[in-house]
């Protein structure tokens, strides 16, 4: 799914993550540039995306189907 900002300036979407069930990677891109990215339960998707369109007006754009992979690094 991704959600845009009323004003275009920040997209938020969300991907089914590859080979874990019930998480998502979720990318943030802030005027075209690519800010964050992380892995979020389903649970806390639903919130936030409930939470963007209802409290600040965002608009659902599109809905991803294909899964991205999000690489975990460990130090």
């Amino acid at each position: 799914m991704q959600l845009v900002h009323p004003a275009e300036t920040i997209t938020v979407d969300f991907y089914p993550a590859v080979g874990l069930p019930n998480k998502f990677v979720k990318v943030v891109t802030f005027s075209g540039g690519q800010e964050s990215e992380s892995l979020i339960t389903k649970r806390d998707m639903e919130r936030e995306v409930d939470s963007r369109i209802y409290g600040y007006g965002y608009s659902v754009t599109k809905f991803h189907t294909s899964p991205r992979v999000k690489f975990m690094v460990c130090c």
